[in-house]
């Protein structure tokens, strides 16, 4: 089903009674670790309420427009991710959806070291999971901030020595229906460590692009593209597009023919090669190039920018 479709089905299924959990993520040497509140009922309704208020406004108020890890969205917007295109983010959130397997969270003190995020399981039926994430850190624990905590009890101030937890009511992300919505894209990024994984991935992505479009100052370029985030985003898309391995110089050249673009091309013992410009006006250029911003050329007879979606004259 479509993204909205799908945001309409999750805010349908708080009509009936649905199972609330919340799970704990904590991050240890590299490894994932993952438990479970034991809630009262009362609590659980306060959790259940956060996802509730959360898609009810949503829904209300946002535009969806799909994920593009170098756009940062309007107030206005709502950025979503199809999950059958990104199995790694899908096999994460698969976990937070095995609820029963999660052990029960018993105040370790290296499990509230390394807290990354909380998860907020809403369950319709026993295959069926809405998962809404906030980032969350050892801060949020009243007993580990500076200071001291006090409480009134029988007529006089005790000091706290409880452990308490404090929770809002925001959502940065939640999962239904095979698509990731994301309302804060930097909490999202770094529940998911997103950018590590682009970064992982992004020298290989250089090396397919050179292999197949020489640039005459290759080393230039590859430093200027792995070194900013904003790059390394646009490496990702350009990554996972299907022409990548047949596009060829002479694609290139029409391409740049075409729309006239102010992308300079030399000639290195008898290669033709581009050449990357760090100037602001221009560093984009080859990115945006390879990322098929203009179509026509090579994938179709059509000109246009993929942004607008609207015909260009010539």
């Amino acid at each position: 089903m479509p993204a909205e479709q799908a945001l309409e089905s999750l805010v349908a299924v708080f009509a009936a009674d649905v199972s609330t959990n919340v799970l704990l993520v904590a991050e240890q040497n590299d490894d994932t670790v993952i438990q479970r509140l034991n809630l009262d009922d009362t609590l659980a309704v306060d959790f259940r309420s956060v996802a509730q208020e959360a898609c009810s406004y949503i829904l209300g108020n946002l535009r969806l427009r799909p994920y593009d890890p170098g756009y940062k969205p309007d107030s206005d917007e709502l950025s979503y991710i199809d999950l059958e295109d990104h199995e790694e983010l899908a096999e994460q959130i698969l976990q937070l959806a095995r609820v029963q397997q999660a052990e029960l969270f018993n105040e370790d003190e290296e499990i509230i070291d390394t807290l990354r995020f909380y998860s907020i399981v809403v369950s319709p039926s026993p295959r069926r999971h809405g998962i809404f994430m906030r980032t969350y850190s050892p801060k949020k624990e009243l007993t580990r901030k500076s200071g001291f905590a006090a409480i009134l009890g029988g007529g006089h101030y005790n000091k706290v020595e409880t452990k308490i937890f404090l929770f809002d009511w925001k959502i940065d992300c939640f999962a239904w229906g095979g698509f990731l919505f994301i309302h804060n894209v930097a909490a999202f990024q770094r529940i998911f460590k997103y950018f590590d994984e682009l970064r992982a991935k992004a020298q290989e992505t250089m090396d397919t692009i050179l292999a197949q479009i020489p640039v005459s100052n290759a080393d230039e370029f590859r430093n200027a593209c792995t070194g900013q985030i904003q790059m390394i985003s646009k490496l990702a898309q350009i990554s996972r597009k299907p022409y990548l391995n047949a596009v060829t110089m002479a694609d290139i050249r029409r391409t740049i023919d075409e729309f006239e673009l102010d992308i300079q091309i030399v000639d290195v013992d008898g290669q033709e090669q581009l050449v990357f410009e760090t100037a602001p006006s221009k560093r984009w250029l080859i990115l945006k190039l390879l990322d098929d911003t203009y179509l026509g050329s090579v994938m179709t007879t059509l000109k246009y920018e993929v942004n607008s979606k609207s015909a260009l004259l010539g």
